[in-house]
């Protein structure tokens, strides 16, 4: 079962009591050699606060005035906006909402306590809701975040003043190495400056006061194709946002958050010949059987997933895969040999069932696609075929290819197809 939840106002009010002056402060007043600090985060499902909205205003300027790589051109990637993200929160069961394979939101309290070691008692506080909203990228293999640190609130021996925070980002995990401007890790090399507050660090208002005025940062990370494997150089990556709440005298805490998978790509095949994609969400095509443009191809789909036993060829017992509640299907493109063999299946099976259909303006379509190893060749019955409108079919293979391009699916990678 997961941890009940509080809104922010609530966790205040929690905290104010939690840190009473007859239960939580000591007689004499802690140094900060007493203190030892725990930190948790807490993912929102959803949340929003007029500070929030205002946080979102501030980092939309900044986002405006550090646009995307030009690599992608006028590429629509349906970002994440910080209001959507505030207004969504993250998906059920999931620490994160990932809109699309190029649009990532984030959104969890963070909750910091400093205890007197001598009497284990609570001394002080800092929340602050954490909202990271991601891009990834079409003609670059990059990766950026906007990390925001807004309804900043503290108590006791925490203060405005208190200079102990220090943003970072780790590598594949939470203790695995430290992301610092211009080094590299793992053929992941940190652009931004990436961390902020930290102790001594010239030229930075490292206080919690400096956090409030400033709460919103920019991190970007390139990626080499030479640590990608196979045809495509492929290379998966995990983040994670790792904050270290530092004391005067050293002391440190991390606090622990949940890792944001990330793959990239040079697959030459592709509209655009390198990339980068959020990995924690499915890719599923639609086809819309009222668009006249499409509406016979999307009909046989529709059939096909739901009615197999009423398409060809026959078969006891048919079941074909790719519905959203069904198993996928897989993209292939290397193995040129099968795609033949999977049309030239299927054209039989046309051919057999409606003769002569090329000479009536009428294409063989096949589902599962002749692109997917699920194609009919190996399919042992379990695919149909059917002559229709070549103009219909044609648009809707364009609209095929089209989507194997905007949402970066690689040979082998599984998808799923809907239809409305």
């Amino acid at each position: 079962m997961r941890p009940a939840r509080l809104a922010l106002p609530a966790i205040a009010s929690a905290l104010t009591v939690l840190l009473s002056p007859a239960t939580a402060v000591s007689a004499t007043e802690p140094t900060s050699s007493d203190i030892n600090y725990t930190a948790t985060y807490t993912p929102l499902e959803q949340a929003g606060s007029l500070a929030a909205e205002a946080q979102g205003a501030a980092g939309d300027a900044a986002r405006a005035s550090n646009p995307r790589p030009p690599g992608g051109g006028d590429f629509n990637y349906h970002d994440v906006t910080h209001d959507e993200c505030v207004r969504h929160g993250n998906s059920a069961g999931k620490p994160e909402w990932v809109k699309n394979h190029f649009a990532l939101c984030r959104r969890g309290t963070v909750q910091v306590v400093g205890i007197d070691q001598r009497t284990g008692t609570p001394v002080g506080t800092l929340t602050y809701v954490e909202t990271i909203i991601g891009y990834a990228y079409q003609g670059e293999r990059s990766i950026s975040f906007d990390q925001y640190f807004e309804d900043i609130q503290t108590t006791g021996t925490i203060k405005d003043s208190t200079t102990f925070l220090i943003n970072r980002w780790n590598q594949s995990s939470g203790t695995g190495p430290i992301l610092h401007k211009g080094q590299k890790h793992g053929g992941v090399t940190q652009i931004s400056g990436g961390f902020r507050g930290e102790v001594g660090a010239a030229q930075e208002d490292a206080s919690i006061k400096g956090w409030k005025r400033e709460s919103m940062e920019l991190l970007t990370f390139d990626e080499d194709a030479a640590s990608g494997t196979g045809r495509d150089k492929v290379h998966k990556f995990d983040f994670v946002p790792a904050t270290f709440f530092i004391s005067q005298d050293k002391k440190n805490v991390q606090l622990p958050e949940p890792k944001i998978s990330v793959r990239f790509d040079s697959a030459s095949y592709e509209k655009y010949k390198k990339g980068s994609i959020f990995t924690n969400t499915r890719s599923t095509l639609t086809y819309d059987r009222s668009n006249a443009a499409v509406n016979e191809t999307a009909q046989h789909i529709y059939d096909a997933q739901n009615h197999p036993e009423n398409t060809v060829p026959a078969k006891t017992g048919k079941k074909i895969p790719g519905a959203p509640a069904a198993k996928p299907l897989h993209r292939i493109f290397y193995d040129t040999t099968l795609r033949r063999q999977n049309r030239d299946t299927a054209r039989a099976v046309c051919q057999a069932n409606w003769p002569n259909y090329s000479s009536q303006s009428k294409d063989c379509d096949e589902y599962p696609f002749a692109t997917t190893k699920e194609g009919a060749y190996k399919a042992q019955g379990n695919f149909s075929a059917r002559a229709l409108d070549k103009t219909d079919n044609q648009k809707a293979g364009s609209q095929l290819s089209a989507w194997y391009n905007d949402a970066r699916i690689l040979d082998g990678d599984a998808f799923y197809v809907q239809v409305k």
